[in-house]
């Protein structure tokens, strides 16, 4: 189903396309394939987690061919917020419950290798696609239980971050809303622009060789001997190797992964130039809601704001009416700043809240399910599939306890969107509870 049309959500606003589409240079097209062509290694999907396994395979000594069915970085790893951080979506206690904490800290440490894979590129080639440093994450009740100071001092001591702790009064010093209180702050987190950060690592795959064919879709599968072919509608690919890192809708190309997968969409929104006092920081910011917000500047003195977690696949009538409607509900001295982009992403999201990486009992190779983790482990991911397979990396299988659990299909969506409205419920009680 696509999402990704153009839309007109009020009378006032003219939505063309996302800010990113807006402010990104994309170029020339990559060709569609077309005959027959060879590489050691064929990765599926030209998002993040395809790119990085892409690059990571050219730079150690393998030829690879990228498939992507529409356009580079087209879908949610060009349309998200652009928050890169260490950690997971699941909070690290919930880890270590599961795994202990010695291997809690080895996965918390290959996060950290994503997050400095992706300062490092940036860095060397394109300094311009990092737009702030930092994140401050603010509890939207006070932290009267101590449970977001442990929760720093936790990350910390035991997984060597170096995160501060702050009062309503700091806080708001930097994010003036009343709606926060407590907050924590990360200077190892950064922001940037996600779809130029994808259109360079394209750019790097095809400069050490590699071969892009977009508007081009697998459709197959099949064992050729040793190795495998991949069928399109205009063309084949033979190699030794496949994998797939395949958007959240795709259920049917490689059906071990995709079953492990949920749709899940959230909403971003981007304001005419503004001039304001109330985000009084470059750093990007979130709530502590269970469903949160996100936002940050951006170019101009712009407010880019997301939110609205859901499993529904289209977009909502009058979508950048409501994500003002949430802008202003925590900043109502904004007033009613104009939007001019709102857009939807959907992203991949696995029902145990970790990336989905590995290998599969039929040789194909798989990373998904990297929503709400931030852009670290879309690049975590590419290095351990392309180091398992140009040098037998093996640290990869760290990840074995979160397999390709099945998500239950559309039993599962039902299931997460009534999980998404109890979490909702429980914010609403919440803040009423701290403004009483």
């Amino acid at each position: 189903m696509r999402i990704w049309k153009r839309i007109i959500v009020a009378q006032d606003i003219n939505i063309a396309a996302s800010w990113y589409e807006a402010t990104a240079q994309r170029g020339a097209a990559h060709g569609a394939l077309r005959g027959a062509v060879s590489a050691d290694v064929c990765v599926v999907g030209a998002g993040f987690a395809g790119l990085t396994t892409a690059l990571t395979l050219q730079r150690l000594g393998k030829s690879v061919v990228l498939l992507e069915s529409s356009r580079v970085a087209a879908a949610a790893s060009g349309r998200n917020g652009g928050f890169v951080s260490n950690g997971f979506a699941l909070g690290v206690d919930k880890i270590v419950q599961r795994v202990g904490l010695a291997q809690a800290q080895a996965l918390y440490g290959m996060s950290r290798e994503g997050t400095g894979f992706v300062r490092k590129t940036i860095a060397q080639h394109r300094p311009d696609i990092k737009m702030g440093e930092g994140w401050r994450m603010a509890l939207r009740h006070p932290d009267k239980n101590g449970g977001l100071k442990g929760y720093v001092d936790l990350l910390n001591a035991q997984f060597g971050e170096q995160m501060s702790y702050a009062a309503p009064e700091e806080t708001r010093q930097h994010l003036n809303s009343q709606r926060y209180f407590h907050s924590l702050h990360s200077a190892d987190a950064f922001h940037i622009h996600p779809l130029r950060y994808g259109l360079l690592l394209a750019e790097l795959i095809t400069v050490t060789g590699g071969k892009i064919f977009e508007s081009t879709r697998a459709l197959a599968v099949e064992r050729n001997g040793a190795a495998f072919k991949i069928r399109t509608a205009t063309g084949d690919v033979r190699a030794g190797q496949v994998v797939h890192c395949l958007a959240s809708l795709d259920r049917t190309l490689h059906r071990p992964s995709a079953r492990a997968i949920l749709p899940v969409a959230t909403y971003v929104a981007v304001t005419e130039p503004l001039q304001q006092e109330l985000i009084r920081t470059r750093s990007a910011a979130s709530d502590s809601r269970r469903a949160g917000d996100y936002y940050r500047l951006v170019d101009e003195g712009r407010i880019l704001w997301g939110g609205r977690i859901t499993t529904r696949v289209s977009e909502p009538s009058r979508l950048a009416e409501r994500m003002r409607g949430d802008m202003v509900s925590v900043y109502p001295c904004l007033g009613r700043p104009r939007i001019d982009y709102a857009w939807a992403g959907l992203m991949a999201y696995a029902i145990h809240k970790m990336p989905v990486i590995g290998l599969a009992p039929d040789g194909q190779w798989f990373a998904t399910g990297f929503g709400g983790h931030g852009l670290n482990t879309t690049a975590m991911a590419g290095l351990l599939v392309g180091r398992a397979i140009a040098e037998g990396d093996d640290r990869f299988r760290q990840f074995s306890a979160y397999g390709p659990e099945w998500a239950y299909g559309p039993l599962g969506r039902m299931g997460v969107q009534g999980s998404y409205w109890w979490m909702q419920a429980r914010d609403k009680w919440d803040e009423s509870r701290a403004r009483s």
